[in-house]
């Protein structure tokens, strides 16, 4: 089952509201097509890009203008020596951006491509993880909340005159994880600060799920980003 298909299958077991704030990988996958489809137009494929690698005459830089919140991926292109630009193999993008007079010298070029598609994945993704974070956010403070609640319950259900803390305590720890203890306890406090508390288990261990998958996300489709595209962040 490919990641997208499997990320919309494990999304059903968190919770309905956080669903939306999971990242859009179908989505981002789209995008990246297009940006391939930008590249080739240009004549830049993804091949060609690759054997800049070994190529002495040229040189690719991937580079980002803006800052964080918005940034401006393009490309420079660095040429040693312009005068070799005369054969069939290298892209027509090139040729036309290289007038005759430059090409018949030999001083280093440099020309810089602007990646309209690539910029708008970068924000598309930014903003996905700017999504995740606000909720992040809001269930942060929610289970700060929560443990405040469950400490007041704990500090009525822990009280030294209590006989669930003086006799049970150890019993209380070795079954946590056992749903039916809660019948063993005598008090109602106690009953209460046990099903809080396994509660908040249970929502902090669908939280790192949730975070989980848009950790993976965020790396395949980072990865298939430069696969597809030939440019490497």
């Amino acid at each position: 089952m490919k990641f997208g298909k499997q990320m919309e299958t494990a999304s059903f077991d968190l919770p309905e509201n956080w669903r939306p704030h999971l990242i859009h990988y179908k989505i981002l996958k789209k995008s990246i097509r297009l940006i391939v489809d930008e590249l080739e137009q240009r004549g830049l494929s993804s091949e060609w890009l690759n054997t800049l690698d070994t190529e002495e005459a040229m040189r690719l830089d991937y580079i980002f203008d803006g800052d964080a919140k918005d940034p401006h991926p393009y490309i420079r292109i660095t040429i040693e020596d312009p005068a070799v630009i005369t054969t069939d193999d290298k892209p027509a993008v090139l040729k036309k951006l290289i007038p005759i007079t430059q090409k018949l010298t030999t001083e280093p070029l440099s020309i810089k491509i602007e990646l309209v598609r690539d910029s708008e994945f970068f924000h598309l993704l930014l903003h996905e993880l700017s999504h995740a974070a606000a909720l992040h956010e809001k269930e942060k403070e929610r289970f700060g909340g929560d443990v405040d609640k469950l400490e007041g319950q704990l500090t009525i259900a822990a009280s030294p005159q209590k006989k669930d803390f003086q006799q049970q305590l150890e019993w209380f720890t070795a079954e946590l994880s056992r749903m039916s203890m809660t019948k063993r306890l005598s008090s109602k406090s106690s009953k209460m600060a046990l099903t809080q508390f396994l509660a908040i288990n249970a929502q902090l261990v669908h939280f790192k799920h949730f975070q989980a998958l848009n950790q993976t996300a965020m790396r395949k489709i980072l990865k298939k980003h430069d696969k597809r595209s030939g440019l490497r962040l």
